[in-house]
């Protein structure tokens, strides 16, 4: 049995560690008695950045029928052949640093991006590339908050009323999608509040970018 826990307090040479969620029932029939602990290294992957990666590949499996442990291998396979590594990356503690996790997490992300393909966790700001997430998100007009599709270019900086938009130089701006509710809370509870609420950035774009939306 495997539970994450948090080191509360430290005395002398002895810690102490909360764990939540445990079924103490389920522990004493099975348990031994003895303990294990591993401290999580700040500069490998992390519990949390694992189980996202597991949970968007049963979104994967959900999705194309395609089962989880070949969703799995595809993902590493091609992962490894897009970053030029020796091998295929391991999710094992101490195997994968914590910047590689975050960039597979969006690399994987970007793919379903790109790909039509929808997933369910609204925390993958956790363990992802913000920026590089959002930008896919604009890129393929999905809402940055619910993930619905064809929503609205929303700019951060206001272009100011009367103003032709035509007029306006859009490379100046940065950019949001949000689908219309979003659009409208935005504007609603004010754009800082906004994003501190849903934890995504803003995009700036070149005009390449702003041509390929059609905003330009």
């Amino acid at each position: 049995m495997q539970f994450c826990g948090r080191l509360i307090q430290r005395k002398g040479d002895k810690g102490y560690i909360e764990i939540e969620g445990v079924n103490w029932y389920e522990v004493n029939k099975k348990a031994s008695g003895a303990i294990v602990v591993e401290i999580e290294e700040k500069e490998h992957i992390s519990n949390e950045q694992r189980r996202l990666l597991y949970a968007l590949w049963r979104d994967y499996e959900e999705y194309t029928g395609t089962p989880l442990d070949a969703v799995e291998a595809w993902f590493k396979y091609n992962y490894m052949l897009e970053r030029n590594l020796d091998g295929l990356p391991s999710l094992s503690r101490g195997a994968m640093s914590k910047d590689t996790a975050t960039d597979f997490i969006t690399y994987t992300l970007e793919y379903y991006l790109n790909n039509g393909v929808p997933f369910a966790q609204q925390d993958w700001y956790k363990g992802a590339d913000i920026d590089r997430v959002c930008y896919a998100m604009l890129m393929n007009r999905i809402c940055f908050v619910c993930g619905k599709e064809k929503a609205d270019m929303a700019h951060v900086e206001t272009v100011g009323a009367g103003r032709k938009r035509s007029k306006v130089d859009h490379t100046k701006h940065h950019f949001m999608s949000l689908c219309r509710q979003h659009h409208n809370e935005q504007h609603a509870i004010g754009i800082e509040t906004f994003m501190n609420k849903y934890v995504v950035t803003a995009i700036k774009l070149d005009r390449e970018q702003l041509k390929q939306l059609g905003v330009m």
